[in-house]
């Protein structure tokens, strides 16, 4: 699709979301202009400093720009990593997808991990094949109740909804079991877990989101001529009688537009909306509801113990997950994180300190002189809180303005506030615009 010349886009936000949609949307022939200011937040897990992340197998959009950005050739540093849970005795239980086809592949699967006991796998079989046989359908009311209690209204016991339950959650989703609303929970557990094997396949991603990601995008948008204005201060959105008039500059410079996309987070966004729409309508006062949550990541390095990148789960412990990744040096880059949870409230000197009694405990003979601290991470908008009821407070992508359109992670996307959802809802939003041309 050709869009005609005089169709125009202006984007406030040029961080993922925004540059994932500005691409979307250049590759038909839209004229875009993007708007950057160091004060913005992209979103959740898409800041260009971050490591690119580990990504399922049923993350199909990022797959696909990926494939886009790296011209159909995958990056060789790409590896394939298991998913593995380390029980209180110290024992490490992976998670292995069989490859059989159907619903075959979960349950050998669920049979096969010694992460639950055998009554907790069992448990868990009969529910879910009662629910195929139609002896009962699940509960209505999942988006009012939490996780935790719909896993003991299954039948799991404390001990699984502790050490595999609750770790889970924490790496699909960045909440807990006790405050995840159920509905959220459940959708991603089919979505990735009882569908093709292949959905639940870990792929470690090699480099930055700036690396994979944003300067790709960037360098495409520049060669087609695409526009990415700096500003120092924030600009003021004008409104007229049928949306948005124009963008109004700090030196009074005016930019108009066909369409208009805020890219931002949901608490940028408000600041740039004036309190009349807020009170006029319920698509943008619902935005006050929403929450984050607080991360801390302790990045280490150790001398090399093992030459493959992992991911970790804790159940149990003070930090959530660990994951790891080989430098040319020959150490071991680790990442220590925790969402939510008391280790926000300390200082770095204390994080370190836990980070090295983490580390030494983890791997036994790891000597504290030999874990070296290289930085400490807080992110007070880390993750969106997915409490019961959350999910009706993430916007869709048009906004009741009919050409203000809304993009990113944070989104209404059926996703948690990941890489995915930001490039869902880029990828959504260009579809949104291109449907609806000026």
């Amino acid at each position: 699709m050709t869009a005609p010349s005089s169709q125009t886009v202006l984007v406030l936000g040029s961080g993922l979301a925004g540059l994932a949609t500005a691409y979307h949307l250049h590759q038909q022939g839209y004229h875009i202009t993007l708007l950057d200011h160091s004060g913005w937040l992209d979103g959740f897990r898409t800041d260009a400093f971050q490591p690119a992340p580990i990504v399922l197998g049923c993350h199909q959009e990022t797959k696909r720009v990926l494939r886009l950005l790296d011209r159909g050739r995958p990056s060789e540093s790409d590896q394939t990593v298991p998913l593995e849970f380390r029980l209180p005795d110290g024992r490490i239980a992976p998670y292995h997808s069989a490859r059989l086809p159907g619903a075959f592949q979960w349950m050998m699967s669920l049979f096969s991990f010694r992460g639950l006991s055998w009554q907790d796998r069992w448990r868990l079989f009969s529910h879910v094949e009662q629910i195929w046989e139609q002896a009962h359908t699940l509960p209505a009311d999942l988006e009012n109740r939490t996780a935790d209690e719909w896993l003991t209204a299954a039948g799991q016991s404390p001990e699984a909804r502790e050490r595999i339950w609750d770790p889970l959650a924490q790496w699909l989703t960045d909440n807990a079991l006790t405050r995840l609303a159920a509905s959220t929970f459940v959708h991603l557990l089919s979505t990735v877990f009882l569908r093709d094997a292949s959905d639940a396949r870990l792929t470690h991603l090699a480099g930055s989101i700036d690396h994979r990601f944003i300067a790709p995008i960037k360098q495409a948008l520049r060669q087609g001529n695409a526009q990415i204005v700096s500003l120092t201060h924030w600009p003021t959105l004008q409104f007229g009688q049928t949306g948005v008039s124009e963008v109004q500059l700090h030196d009074d410079t005016r930019l108009r537009a066909n369409r208009y996309i805020i890219a931002l987070s949901y608490q940028n966004l408000l600041q740039l909306l004036p309190e009349r729409l807020l009170t006029r309508y319920a698509y943008f006062a619902q935005l006050t509801e929403l929450k984050s949550l607080s991360e801390v990541v302790i990045q280490l390095t150790c001398p090399r113990t093992k030459p493959r990148p992992r991911l970790l789960l804790l159940p149990g412990r003070p930090f959530h997950q660990l994951t790891s990744t080989s430098l040319e040096s020959g150490e071991i880059e680790y990442r220590l994180s925790a969402v939510g949870n008391r280790l926000t409230e300390l200082n770095n000197d204390q994080l370190v300190e836990a980070g090295q009694t983490e580390m030494c405990e983890l791997f036994s003979g790891t000597a504290r002189e030999d874990v070296t601290a290289q930085s400490v991470f807080h992110e007070n908008h880390a993750a969106l809180l997915l409490a019961p009821g959350a999910a009706q407070l993430r916007p869709l992508q048009q906004s009741p303005i009919q050409n203000l359109f809304v993009t990113g992670a944070w989104t209404d996307t059926g996703w948690p506030a990941n890489l995915e959802s930001a490039l869902v809802s880029a990828h959504r939003c260009a579809e949104l615009v291109a449907a609806h041309p000026a």
